[in-house]
């Protein structure tokens, strides 16, 4: 029995042996996969401070270009305004001048009408002074005939030669009328003015057109010949000048279609004078204002 239980207890206590070795293997191997466990926790850690890092500098450069974008659009707003400002400023110039002109013109035309009508009533009184009977018995002489001058006095004379010119000067009137009607019709100051327009004689079309305008400037005729003195000045490559001459159009007459003519000729001027900033808003402009207008189709062409 005593044998027995020693080799059982031998059996066991091997058994057990193994156990323990098994055991002890097992806990080597779980602090090998602890350390490498806390190898890689710390080899995360460190990757994740790098990535802050790097997330904190990309933060940093994208707030300063951001900063330095919004700066630069402010300052060009600035100067877009300043821009803005000045030319409101030389546009008011110009309606002011403008207006002067005007104030001057309405006086020299009622300056001219008084004197017409001076002078008119001036020839009524000399005509009704005429067509009394003289003291010596001079023949009338009424204010729509032909006056002949008598060097002396003669009796009975002057009474033939004055009666048959009076049914010779009637029917000549007449005649002459219509001829000057037609010559008016086929050559309107217009047409004259359009004629040394295209013959590139811009310095007299420019006056020829500015008469018609000083004539009626709110009429068909004189807004066309207003927007032609724009385009004569920007033939001859005054583009200061015309800029300024279409903006009376536009000021004047904005619901006219020649507004939209002078405000894309305006843009273009703006852009031969290498300010491409203004012609881009103008351009801008008429795409809003006159979206249908064959010039919006030009403008958006240019914004391309």
């Amino acid at each position: 029995m005593r044998t027995n239980t020693v080799d059982d207890m031998q059996k066991r206590q091997a058994a057990y042996s193994n156990q323990i070795d098994q055991l002890e293997m097992e806990i080597l191997g779980l602090k090998s996969q602890l350390e490498e466990t806390s190898h890689l926790n710390r080899s995360l850690k460190e990757q994740n401070k790098e990535l802050q890092s790097n997330i904190s500098d990309v933060a940093r450069e994208d707030a300063l270009h951001r900063e330095q974008m919004i700066q630069r659009i402010n300052e060009e707003q600035k100067a877009k305004e300043a821009l803005i400002a000045q030319l409101n400023d030389k546009l008011q110039i110009q309606q002011e001048n403008l207006k002067a002109i005007q104030d001057a013109r309405v006086r020299d035309a009622e300056r001219r009408a008084r004197e017409a009508k001076m002078k008119a009533d001036a020839a009524k009184a000399r005509a009704t002074a005429a067509s009394r009977t003289d003291s010596r018995g001079i023949q009338k002489i009424s204010a729509g005939l032909n006056k002949h001058v008598v060097s002396g006095q003669r009796p009975a004379a002057p009474k033939p030669s004055v009666k048959p010119a009076t049914p010779t000067a009637k029917p000549s009137t007449p005649a002459t009328q219509p001829a000057t009607q037609t010559a008016a019709t086929t050559s309107s100051p217009l047409g004259a003015a359009q004629a040394l327009f295209d013959q590139k004689k811009y310095q007299e079309a420019y006056s020829a057109y500015n008469r018609i305008t000083g004539a009626n400037p709110a009429s068909e005729e004189g807004i066309t010949a207003a927007y032609m003195m724009g385009e004569c000045l920007f033939a001859q490559k005054e583009y200061d000048r015309a800029i300024l001459q279409y903006q009376k159009i536009i000021s004047q007459s904005g619901s006219h279609p020649k507004a939209a003519s002078a405000t894309l000729k305006q843009a273009m001027a703006f852009e031969l004078l290498a300010d491409n900033e203004t012609a881009r808003l103008i351009y801008a402009k008429i795409v809003k204002h006159y979206s249908n207008s064959p010039e919006a189709k030009i403008a958006r062409d240019k914004l391309k």
